[in-house]
Parts: C-alpha cells; structure tokens; sequence
C-alpha cells in the first residue's frame, strides 16, 4: 500500500477589487526500506488534492470573513491543511493551521491556530476569541499601581515562554546543560512535553525511529532529550522531498501541563503579541512586545514589553488558568495561561525587565 503526503497552502489577501486567493497544492508518495526509512519519493496526482484545496479555501474564506466583520485592518490569512494517507483512500490522519495577521493600533498581530480534526473547526478557535481589545487604540499611560498586580500571560505569548524555553534546552549548547541538571527540580510543577511531528497512529518517523513524545521538563525536573541522529532529534525526522533528505520538522510542537489555580481579580493580563520584532535572541533571552489590560478594566489596554530568559520567567509561576489552546506561529504550542508574579517582583528577583511600550 503506498504512502502519501498531501499538503494543500492558501493565501488570501485583501484587495480593493475584492479578495485575492492562491492554493498550492504537493501530493508526494513515499518508499521506506526494511528498517522504516524514507529513502526516495516522487511526486504524484490524485483527487485527494482537490478536496484538500476546496477546504483550504473554504477555510481561509471563512475565517476572514468573520474576523473581518470584527476588526478592521485585515492584512492576510495563510492556512495549510496536511495529510497523511495510505493510498488515494480516506485520510490516516491530517493536522491544519491557520495564521491571521492584523494591523491593529498597537502594532501587528497575528491569530494562529492548529489542530486535528475538520479545519474548519480552527476558525471557531481563532474568531470566536475576544478580540475587542484590539479593535481600540491602547493607552499611552498603564493604570496606576499597574506594576504590583499579578501578570497573566494568555496562550499565546504564554507559547513564547514555552517555546524559549524548549529551545534553550534542546540547543547544542542547552542540551549539555540539561544534561547536567538532569533530575534537578529548576521550575515549579510544570511539564512540558515535545510532541513528534508525525500524528497519532504512526509510530516512527521519517528514519524509522520510534516516534514518542518526549519530555523536556516533568512536574518542574529537567529531563534531557535523547540522543540526536543525524542533526535531529530523537523521534522527529520529517523527509524533504526537493531535497531528498531527513531534516528536523520545520515547526515544533510543544505542549504544557501544569497546576490549576485562579485568575486572579485584579491581574494584568498579557493578551496577544505585537509581530514584526525579534522575539528570541542570541543571549538566550525572549523579548516580547503585548497588549495588555486591567482584568477588572477591560476597556484600558495599553502595551507591555516583558524580557527575560524563559526559564527564569516560567520560575515566577503560580499556576494554569483557563482552556487548553493550541497556539501556532513559529511553534506549534498547546497551553492554558500562565498565572506569573507581578512586574515588581519579576524585576526585584533580577529575572526580568517589565516596561510600557508608550
């Protein structure tokens, strides 16, 4: 039975005589030796694609319709749909995302998404969010006392948290020293897990490797990943067919787990991350620019400007509030929010520098 990958992209982009839409479409069949392998492929047809791409448009669409009909500024929607498939039969299982970038008063923002399932479950996720606080121009001033009340940082610049910190242990220079903190408990009882690339229902990747999901932190405890192959981690290999090799998968996929505890009442909550700035620098720092607002003045957004290392930040959590969300952009993260310390006490502990971007 072959083995197929589909993977239909859009882009849909706003213009004065109405929206612009383009899908590309790449159906490639795999060959895998005796050990699981990939060691060829060849690209191929098959009325699998066109369903791909009806949905991708139908999804990209839809999506910019609603949001459209929310906010102004509207600048593009991206969404891809992958499959994985034995033969020109029903899906084994696929994974879609969706990117949205809007130009809002505060700077660009862009609402990612992804998911198994039917795709057009993803624009639920990413219109049905309350985005009310970026239809206004924020506030040159933060409200008084701003500094001394709890931060929570909602899913997605949660996910850059989540993410610099994955990266910072999974570098070459980061892999020996999780190495050397293994078992150390260095965060308080959260968990993050890196998800294989490949979906459910297979169980080795693209060198034949088993494919499982690893964990970089257990309940606060650095747990080392496993030894690479080939310039990849263990488990994660995803073939290239224009380059007929294995490389590591071009997104990461990372997810959080972590204690239960209550949004506090009188928190400033970091709510989306302003696009276009170097988030991850070499230092091994993230500096991420927000907008944010008073829980109990949600009218009164201004922009916050958080930078640290990751880890030293994720130390200052309290806890997990609100759903489970799937965040994507440069990584595909799935956490609640994170319930952090104030700005005060971030910067008195020296794990952090917290301004208002005015």
């Amino acid at each position: 039975m072959p083995e197929l990958r589909l993977r239909a992209s859009g882009l849909l982009t706003p213009t004065s005589g109405g929206p612009r839409l383009t899908v590309s479409l790449d159906v490639v069949q795999l060959r895998r030796d005796a050990s699981g392998r990939v060691v060829g492929s060849e690209r191929v047809g098959g009325s699998a694609a066109d369903a791909a791409a009806k949905n991708v448009a139908l999804l990209l669409t839809d999506a910019t319709a609603r949001i459209d009909a929310t906010l102004d500024g509207l600048q593009s929607a991206v969404a891809t749909i992958h499959e994985w498939r034995a033969g020109d039969g029903l899906p084994v299982a696929g994974r879609s995302d969706l990117l949205v970038r809007i130009e809002t008063a505060g700077g660009p923002v862009v609402l990612g998404t992804a998911g198994h399932g039917t795709p057009l479950e993803l624009v639920s996720t990413v219109a049905g969010q309350d985005l009310a606080v970026l239809a206004h121009p924020p506030a040159a001033e933060p409200p008084t006392g701003w500094r001394d009340r709890p931060l929570i940082l909602r899913p997605a610049p949660a996910a850059v948290l989540v993410a610099g910190a994955a990266f910072s242990l999974s570098s070459r220079k980061g892999r020996r020293t999780a190495a050397q903190l293994t078992g150390r408990r260095v965060l308080p009882a959260l968990t993050i897990r890196d998800l294989p690339a490949v979906p459910s229902g297979y169980d080795r990747d693209d060198l034949g490797d088993p494919a499982e999901a690893s964990v970089l932190v257990d309940a606060g405890r650095i747990s080392p990943p496993g030894q690479w192959r080939d310039g990849v981690p263990p488990g994660r290999a995803v073939w290239d067919h224009d380059a007929a090799t294995c490389g590591p998968p071009p997104i990461v996929r990372l997810e959080l787990d972590g204690p239960d505890t209550v949004t506090p009442p009188n928190a400033i909550e970091l709510q989306w991350c302003v696009e276009g700035l170097q988030r991850y620098h070499g230092d091994g720092t993230i500096r991420v620019h927000c907008v944010a607002r008073p829980v109990d003045r949600p009218e009164e957004s201004f922009v916050i400007v958080l930078h640290g290392k990751p880890i030293h930040l994720l130390r200052h959590t309290r806890g997990l509030t609100g759903p489970r969300t799937a965040v994507y952009g440069d990584s595909d993260v799935t956490t609640r929010s994170l319930v952090l310390a104030s700005a005060a006490e971030l910067e008195g502990a020296g794990h952090a520098v917290v301004t208002v971007n005015s």
